[in-house]
C-alpha cells in the first residue's frame, strides 16, 4: 500500500506522522516501537513505516493490524484491540511475526493518540517529583520535539485538556505501576491542528530463541475516552479503577490503625540538618508557641556528611548518648521524629563499595553503573550509585541501621529516594531478572520494606514524593515541588502550572509533607564541607527582602494542598527576631488551622475546585540550594500569580468547604463559583479561612 507522508518521522520520539493512524472516533491511534540489545543503538518501528492496515469488528469490539515491515519481514504484525465501554474504549496491543534476531522489543509507544487542540490546548502529565502539572506550549514553537516527555509516577494517565473542542484522556491500567513515561508533542500533518498523547512501556529483553523474541504484548491494557473539563475530570476517570489496587487497598487498611493516627495528628513539620540541639530547640520552641503536634524531619545526623559513604550511617556523629536524649526530650513535647537515611544509593568511592556494590548495582543500558556526584563540596568525588532491587547485602545493611534507630526510640525512618526512583529498568547481567526487567527490581524493593516493618514493627517508614508504586509500602511522604516548582526550575505559569491531581485521587490514604521554603532564604550548611565553599557574609543579601512573597505563597500553598505544612532549616531566630515575626505568625496559624480543619485537610475527598476570581500579583522565587556555589542563585518569576489559594473539600460526614487563603499583605476580594456552590466576599491579609459550601 502507497503511504501518504505529510511530515517525516523523526527517530523513536513521538513526533507522529499522518500516516496510516487508525481512525477512534475524531482521534487516530498509532504506535512505535524500538527494538534492540543492551549496548546497541537498535531500531524503530512506527505505524508509518507498515505496508498494510485492515481493520475488523465483533460487536462492540474492533482489531486493528498493521502488517509488513520491510525490515522485519512482511510476516510482522502489529495487533490494537479496542472495546467500547464507558464513554471510550479500552485497549490492548501485541505483536507478532517479528524477524528481529538476537533483538527484542524494548520500548513501545502505544496509543500513540492524535487528537484535535487548539492554541489553547494544555498536556496533563505526571510530573516526575510533583503531584501533577498542566503545560500549556506555544504550540507554533514546538516543531517535531516532545511537548512532554515524563515518567509516570504519581498516576498512570495523560490527558490533553481542551474547553473550547473538549478534551482527550489516555492511561495504562498497569496493577503493579511499571516505570512508563507519558510522551505528547504537536502533529501539524497534511496542515491538520492536533497534538498526540500517549504511554510509553520499558519491556524487559527476551531471552531464548529467535522464535521467542518474536511475539508478544503490553502486560496491560489501558483506557481511552474524550471528556468535558479539566484536569480534575480527568482523575475523576482514573480514580475508580485506581482505588481498587493493591497499594490503595494496603493503604486504606493501614489507615484505620492506631499507629497511624500519630500521623494523622501532626500540623507542623521542621525539616531541619544538622546537630542535635539546631534541630531540636526550634521545633520545641514552635510546638509551645502553636499548641498544635509537631514533628521533625531530620537530615545531617548521621557519620558521614551528606551523600558521602552510603550505606554507613551509623553512630550518629554526635554520639549515641546525645542522639537518644534527644529523640527522648522531642517526645517529652510532643514531637515525632522521622530521620534521614538513603534507600537505594551507595558511595562508589567510599570502601565499602568493595562489599558487592559492583554486583548489586543497577546498570544501564550501555552497560555502565552509573554514578552521580550529589555532593559537590566534597575534596573527593563521591558518587552515588542506584542499588537494584536485587540487593541483599545492600539491604541488610539498611535494616541493621533501621534496628539501631528503633532501639534509639525513634518514630521513622526516610528512605531517601525508594518511592521516586526505585521502579527503574536494570541491565545486569548478574541478577536474576531479564536484562531491562523493571518489575523484578520493582518487587525486590517491596520484599526488602516488607522486611524491615516485620523487623521494626514499631517504626514507621517514610520516602521521597508520592508514588503509585510505593503507596502501599511507606506511611509517609516529602513532596517538596508541588507546593516549590517555580523554586525548583519546574516552570511557571501561563505556561506550567502546578496542579493536585495526587490529591484527587488519594488524599489521606498517606501522610504527606513538605517544602524547600527557608524563612530567611539562608540554606543550611554542614559544618563538616570545606569551609572555603560556604558562603561569605557578604555574598548573602536580605533575602526577605527582595523575595518578599515567596515565604507566604509556599507556605499558603501547603495549607491549601491539604499537605501537612512544613518549614525548612526553622531556626530560633525565626521565633524571637522582630523581622521574622510576621512569617513566623503566619506559620502559627497556618498550622492551627490545619490542626482545626483536619477533618477536611487530611480526612477528606478533594473536590472540583471551580473558578475563583481575584487580584493578581508578580511574584519573585529565589533559586537557591544547599550545593549551589557561593553567590550564585537565580530568580525565577510567576508574571500573575492568585492572590488567594483555594481548594474545595467534603469531610467524610458529607460538610463541603472551601478553604481559601490569602497570602498576600493586602485584603482581597474573591468570588467563587465551583459545582458544590459559590461564595464571595472580602478575606484579611495573610489569613486562612473556612467557607461553608452547598452541594
Amino acid at each position: 500500500m502507497k503511504k501518504e507522508m505529510c511530515i517525516a518521522a523523526a527517530a523513536f520520539a513521538i513526533a507522529a506522522t499522518a500516516a496510516e493512524r487508525f481512525p477512534l472516533g475524531e482521534a487516530e491511534v498509532g504506535f512505535r516501537m524500538h527494538v534492540g540489545a543492551m549496548g546497541t543503538a537498535g531500531a524503530d518501528i512506527a505505524n508509518g513505516d507498515m505496508l498494510s492496515l485492515s481493520a475488523v469488528t465483533n460487536g462492540e469490539t474492533v482489531t486493528a493490524t498493521w502488517k509488513g515491515h520491510k525490515t522485519f519481514g512482511n510476516g510482522f504484525a502489529a495487533i490494537a484491540t479496542f472495546e467500547r465501554r464507558d464513554g471510550g474504549w479500552e485497549y490492548s496491543f501485541r505483536w507478532e511475526g517479528l524477524e528481529s534476531g538476537s533483538n527484542s522489543v524494548e520500548t513501545v509507544l502505544f496509543p500513540d493518540l492524535a487528537v484535535p487542540r487548539t492554541d489553547k490546548s494544555g498536556i496533563l502529565f505526571s510530573r516526575h517529583l510533583g503531584m501533577g502539572m498542566v503545560r500549556r506550549p506555544d504550540w507554533t514553537k514546538c516543531g517535531d520535539k516532545p511537548v512532554v516527555s515524563s515518567r509516570m509516577h504519581e498516576f498512570q494517565f495523560i490527558a490533553l485538556l481542551d474547553e473550547e473542542i473538549g478534551s482527550w484522556y489516555v492511561d495504562a491500567r498497569d496493577p503493579i505501576a511499571r516505570f512508563k513515561k507519558g510522551r505528547s508533542a504537536c502533529v501539524g500533518a497534511c496542515g491538520r491542528t492536533m497534538a498526540s498523547i500517549g504511554v510509553e512501556a520499558h519491556l524487559p529483553a527476551v531471552a531464548g530463541t529467535s522464535s521467542a523474541r518474536q511475539a508478544g504484548e503490553l502486560p496491560w491494557k489501558g483506557f481511552i475516552r474524550p471528556f468535558h473539563g479539566g484536569w480534575w475530570d480527568a482523575a475523576q476517570i482514573y480514580r475508580p479503577w485506581a482505588l481498587e489496587q493493591r497499594w490503595a487497598k494496603v493503604a486504606m487498611e493501614r489507615r484505620g490503625k492506631p499507629a497511624f493516627q500519630r500521623l494523622r495528628e501532626i500540623c507542623f513539620w521542621a525539616w531541619n540538618r544538622g546537630g542535635c540541639d539546631t534541630v531540636a530547640h526550634p521545633l520545641e520552641r514552635f510546638a509551645a508557641d502553636s499548641g498544635v503536634p509537631c514533628a521533625l524531619h531530620w537530615d545531617w545526623w548521621h557519620l558521614y556528611p551528606k551523600d558521602v559513604g552510603y550505606p554507613t550511617y551509623w553512630p550518629p556523629y554526635e554520639g549515641v548518648e546525645k542522639f537518644t536524649e534527644t529523640i527522648a526530650a522531642l517526645k517529652r513535647a510532643g514531637c515525632y521524629t522521622m530521620v534521614y537515611v538513603n534507600g537505594m544509593s551507595r558511595d562508589k568511592d567510599d570502601p565499602s563499595w568493595s562489599d558487592d556494590g559492583e554486583r548489586e548495582a543497577l546498570v544501564e543500558h550501555d552497560g555502565t553503573i552509573t554514578g552521580i556526584r550529589w555532593n559537590p563540596h566534597t575534596v573527593e568525588p563521591h558518587r552515588l550509585a542506584t542499588v537494584c532491587g536485587e540487593g541483599p547485602r545492600f539491604q541488610k545493611k539498611i535494616g541493621e541501621v533501621a534496628g539501631k534507630l528503633c532501639a534509639a526510640g525513634l518514630d521513622a525512618v526516610y528512605l531517601d529516594q525508594v518511592s521516586c526512583a526505585a521502579a527503574k529498568p536494570c541491565w545486569n547481567r548478574s541478577h536474576r531478572h531479564p536484562q531491562g526487567d523493571c518489575a523484578g527490581p520493582l518487587m525486590g524493593y517491596h520484599r526488602y520494606l516488607t522486611d524491615l516493618r516485620k523487623e521494626n514493627p514499631s517504626l514507621q517508614l517514610g520516602s521521597e514524593e508520592v508514588s503509585e508504586a510505593f503507596l502501599e509500602d511507606f506511611d509517609v511522604f516529602i513532596s517538596l515541588f508541588a507546593t516549590c516548582y517555580e523554586r525548583c526550575g519546574h516552570g511557571t505559569m501561563p505556561e506550567f502550572e502546578a496542579v493536585p491531581v495526587w490529591n484527587a485521587l488519594y488524599h489521606g490514604l498517606c501522610a504527606v509533607f513538605g517544602s524547600y521554603l527557608i524563612v530567611d532564604g539562608i540554606a543550611p550548611w554542614d559544618e563538616r564541607w570545606p569551609a572555603e565553599r560556604k558562603w561569605k557574609p557578604e555574598d548573602e543579601r536580605d533575602w526577605t527582602a527582595l523575595f518578599p512573597d515567596q515565604f507566604a505563597v509556599e507556605f499558603a500553598r501547603n495549607v491549601s494542598l491539604g499537605i501537612q505544612p512544613t518549614v525548612h532549616a526553622l531556626q530560633m531566630k525565626h521565633a524571637t527576631e522582630p523581622k521574622f515575626a510576621g512569617q513566623y505568625r503566619f506559620m502559627v496559624d497556618g498550622a492551627r488551622f490545619y490542626r482545626d480543619n483536619r477533618k477536611w485537610l487530611f480526612d477528606g475527598d478533594l473536590l472540583d475546585p471551580g473558578r475563583l476570581d481575584c487580584a493578581t500579583k508578580e511574584v519573585k522565587f529565589l533559586r537557591r540550594g544547599i550545593y549551589n556555589p557561593a553567590g550564585k542563585f537565580e530568580t525565577a518569576i510567576q508574571p500573575a500569580l492568585p492572590t488567594v489559594f483555594h481548594n474545595v473539600w467534603k469531610a467524610p460526614d458529607g460538610e463541603v468547604v472551601a478553604v481559601l487563603v490569602n497570602w498576600s499583605r493586602e485584603e482581597q476580594k474573591y468570588s467563587l463559583v465551583c459545582p458544590a456552590g459559590s461564595a464571595s466576599g472580602v478575606i484579611p491579609p495573610m489569613s486562612y479561612w473556612r467557607i461553608p459550601l452547598n452541594m
